[in-house]
């Protein structure tokens, strides 16, 4: 064995099972809310697919970056360091072409601008992303993001050092078969260390995933399961001495309270009164009882 390559402790990839999985929940979320954005842009229903999560060095992952890119460098509070948003430069062209009425097939001159158009549009999906990640995080955690800069090229981007371990998150956009660009998230992998026991809980699904048939049939049948109701009359008390000389003939004076509970299973759920109906005992709901949470 004679290959044998140098290790630096610390700047190897670190997997996290747990954190990436959870990052992929949050990856699938976000890519529907993905397609809703750049759906009237474009004209047209994207393809959204989001890539599994991956941890990589910094400096890997810039290396793949093309040099007329968009990156945003955002700050997400209460997660510490920066967070990266890249945008293609050919999806942005072809999106402002789809958007004036082309049909998304300009050639992408070789430049290193863009135009003030393409900016307001980068701007609009830019701010569209991060508030569509705040809400697809929000059920785990309350995040704020925060614009720090907006650069054309990650060489005027370096948010941090070259070995640093990061965090992708990668969605791929087309909108025709021979098109396709990636949406690049890439966090701080010691920013999601400290949430990565929220990660670890089962999100709640989209409610588009929700199934109304499923539903309905669901809400039929829970309209049929009975539940056993009881009222209390009176509660009397008894020392010790006086239950030991209980016998048979005694009488027990109790006060009947003129607004009664009606309760089911563990929890009173309103109030009423005792009275007869057609010749039988009956129960008069006079109030429902407002509980906390009820």
């Amino acid at each position: 064995m004679t290959d044998v390559q140098s290790y630096a402790f610390g700047r190897g990839e670190s997997q996290a099972p747990l954190m990436l999985s959870g990052l992929d929940r949050l990856g699938e979320k976000l890519g529907r809310r993905l397609r809703a954005l750049i759906e009237p842009i474009a004209g047209a229903r994207p393809l959204v697919v989001a890539q599994d999560a991956r941890a990589l060095e910094f400096g890997a992952w810039s290396a793949e970056v093309p040099a007329f890119s968009s990156i945003g460098v955002y700050r997400l509070a209460p997660l510490k360091g920066q967070v990266l948003l890249r945008l293609d430069a050919a999806m942005i062209s072809t999106l402002v072409d789809c958007f004036y009425g082309g049909i998304g097939n300009r050639p992408l001159p070789s430049r290193g601008e863009f135009t003030p158009t393409e900016d307001r549009l980068i701007a609009r999906i830019s701010d569209a992303v991060m508030a569509r990640l705040v809400e697809c995080w929000s059920d785990m955690l309350a995040v704020e993001p925060a614009l720090v800069v907006r650069e054309t090229g990650i060489g005027f981007a370096a948010a941090a050092q070259p070995g640093e371990q990061m965090v992708l998150q990668r969605f791929r956009i087309s909108i025709s078969r021979d098109q396709e660009w990636p949406i690049d998230l890439l966090f701080p992998l010691a920013a999601l260390r400290a949430v990565e026991p929220l990660m670890g809980t089962k999100l709640p699904v989209d409610e588009e995933r929700a199934d109304p048939v499923w539903q309905a049939r669901i809400a039929s049948r829970m309209r049929d399961i009975r539940l056993p109701a009881r009222t209390v009359l009176a509660r009397p008390n008894l020392s010790l001495a006086e239950l030991m000389q209980l016998k048979a003939g005694d009488i027990i004076p109790v006060t009947i309270n003129r607004s009664l509970p009606l309760i089911v299973g563990d929890r009173i759920v309103a109030h009423g009164s005792i009275g007869d109906q057609d010749g039988r005992a009956a129960f008069q709901i006079e109030k429902l009882a407002q509980e906390p949470g009820q």
